[in-house]
């Protein structure tokens, strides 16, 4: 797996914070807001620099040494469990003169060292060997600053490793608002309360911006149109991976084109609240499960009783969970981390881990990871829908006219959620895209002097 390295953009003309918030209405946000690169300079400081950015599930890396490459934002991070088994989240540079000290994206190693001097450091990004020492002053060696610099802010929610460069803000569970309840039920939804994510990684990149793939986490609106072959009556795509006709139980329902017809996606929900974090609920009648299995039911109800683990099965759960802004969870039916990366304005890389639970069958795994290989791998069935429609998105924004975006549908229609400033609107509306805007149009204009 080979990481993209940041790109940086030509320069453009300085923004002012004043002038971007012009760039966002409630029911439209300027095409600006996709497409300039300064203004993309100012989303790395102000979203991605202080906000609560996904690093690993620590299944990832069970063992002493165990290491992945990361970024926030620009900043290149090695997340690392240490010799004690304390996991940390560490500036991926030296600190003598700078250069990346690890390229591979993950492994396990007993130290790190820097290909251009030969200082090395402990797991826990102590220094411990400086070539050729004795030219420093003693006084030198003596320097906190020579050992590699942690990352501020560093929380673990359930297995879940979180990492912030800002040294103050909310807390995880505070900015993660109502995905928490996504977590605890994703990981209730195992008979040992634990899931893997070790199976290995989908990776990809696409011409676009980094906001489409977030947005479209939440976008029920789009599937009868870019998904087409996938999820019309008769379409065979999704169908045929499983070797047999009716292996999917496709959505059908009302015809997309009728004037005033109610979407059939309408189905569940679509929640926008705090921070940007937005979530959709989508029955699982409507969605494959790998885990409609009599033996995965019995090991529930054993571990939480009939009551709850009927409720964890068969009710209206979290389905996408959107942590804005840097991963979608899909936390039911095809369960999966997808990881989003800016690397430049118009060019975004995405990593996807299928997420497989521990306790149950086998079988049951293996259909985790093979739905996630017809759905959501660079080669799939849906996912390349996706990313030639982001591509065509960030195409046509080039044209000078017309200046918008928009963000209107439901728009005066959506109602209060249980949680602070949460919004709720059927599951096609526009409703968890408007919440993110108005987090980004939080962070991009105030002034924190």
């Amino acid at each position: 797996m080979q990481t993209l390295a940041p790109l940086r953009p030509v320069p453009a003309a300085e923004v002012d914070p004043t002038d971007v918030g012009q760039l966002v209405r409630e029911d439209r946000v300027h095409a600006r807001v996709y497409t300039d690169p300064a203004i993309f300079d100012m989303e790395m400081e102000r979203i991605f620099e202080r906000a609560w950015i996904f690093m690993a599930h620590e299944s990832q890396i069970p063992n002493a040494g165990d290491f992945l490459t990361s970024r926030i934002g620009r900043h290149p991070v090695i997340v690392v469990r240490d010799g004690k088994r304390q996991v940390h989240v560490l500036y991926n540079r030296c600190p003598h003169r700078g250069a990346i000290l690890c390229r591979e994206a993950e492994g396990n190693v007993h130290h790190f060292a820097c290909p251009y001097h030969g200082w090395s450091f402990r797991t826990n990004g102590d220094i411990t060997g400086i070539p050729f020492r004795s030219a420093y002053p003693e006084s030198f060696l003596k320097d906190e600053n020579l050992s590699m610099a942690h990352v501020a802010r560093v929380e673990n929610y359930r297995g879940f490793i979180f990492a912030s460069v800002a040294e103050q803000g909310p807390s995880l569970v505070e900015f993660i608002g109502p995905l928490k309840d996504g977590l605890d039920n994703l990981l209730d939804r195992s008979p040992t309360g634990e899931i893997d994510v070790s199976a290995g990684v989908h990776q990809y990149a696409y011409k676009g911006n980094w906001k489409m793939q977030m947005e479209n986490g939440l976008d029920e609106y789009h599937p009868p149109f870019s998904h087409a072959s996938t999820v019309k009556p008769d379409g065979q795509q999704v169908q045929r991976s499983y070797g047999a006709k009716g292996g999917f139980k496709v959505l059908t329902g009302s015809d997309p084109n009728q004037e005033n017809a109610r979407s059939h996606y309408d189905h569940g929900e679509v929640h926008g609240a705090r921070h940007g974090q937005a979530y959709l609920t989508i029955p699982d009648a409507t969605r494959r499960s790998e885990l409609d299995d009599p033996e995965y039911r019995r090991l529930l109800v054993e571990r939480h009783g009939q009551e709850k683990a009927l409720a964890l099965i068969e009710s209206s759960n979290m389905s996408n969970a959107v942590f804005y802004p840097s991963v979608i969870m899909r936390v039911t039916g095809n369960m999966h981390i997808r990881v989003v990366r800016p690397v430049s304005v118009g060019l975004t890389e995405v990593l996807v881990w299928p997420i497989q639970i521990k306790g149950v069958a086998d079988g049951i795994n293996q259909g985790i990871v093979r739905y996630a290989n017809v759905h959501v791998s660079v080669s799939s069935f849906v996912q390349t829908d996706d990313l030639e429609i982001f591509e065509r998105v960030y195409e046509g924004l080039q044209a000078g006219k017309p200046d918008w975006v928009m963000l209107a549908r439901g728009m005066g229609q959506d109602w209060d959620g249980p949680y602070p400033d949460e919004k709720v609107g059927l599951a096609t509306w526009e409703t968890g895209m408007r919440a993110q805007f108005r987090y980004w149009k939080e962070q991009m204009t105030e002034d924190r002097r």
